[in-house]
């Protein structure tokens, strides 16, 4: 029987593993963005002069560049991925009427949902008004009742 282990946790604490996390980085973003798209510059710079008269390019364009390939790539390699180029199928008339159905029972949802809300409204305000009446006869017992005495 095969146990799933769970991912591996990496504890980082204090300034050392602060500084190993970053040297990380730098190294995964070095190896696997600067280097690929240093070379891709190189490539592009020395097919321009040798062959073909057209500019040449910096090391943010070779990163352009090496995006460019790297997703041409993934989208060549990957089996799911897939192009379609035909039109769209017109509605029929049946699939016309329920279409607009859904629409006018959906609209007849959004009425009835603003008038339960703005009840609610009016209901919290009833009982906001309700209270400050009761508490304003409260008010005025206790007045009369401290005027008798």
């Amino acid at each position: 029987m095969k146990r799933n282990k769970g991912p591996k946790i990496i504890q980082i604490s204090g300034i050392k593993g602060i500084f190993l996390a970053a040297f990380i980085v730098v190294c995964l973003f070095a190896g696997f963005i600067i280097f690929p798209a240093k070379v891709a510059m190189y490539i592009w710079n020395y097919i321009s002069y040798t062959y073909f008269a057209i500019p040449a390019i910096n090391l943010w364009q070779g990163v352009l560049l090496w995006t460019i390939v790297a997703m041409s790539i993934y989208l060549i390699n990957n089996q799911k991925f897939a192009i379609s180029f035909q039109q769209p199928m017109e509605l029929s008339d049946e699939e016309m009427k329920l279409l607009m159905e859904r629409i006018k029972l959906q609209k007849q949802a959004q009425k009835l949902n603003a008038m339960i809300l703005k009840s609610n409204d009016i209901k919290i305000l009833k009982k906001d008004i309700e209270q400050k009446q009761t508490n304003q006869n409260s008010e005025e017992t206790n007045n009369i009742n401290e005027k008798r005495s």
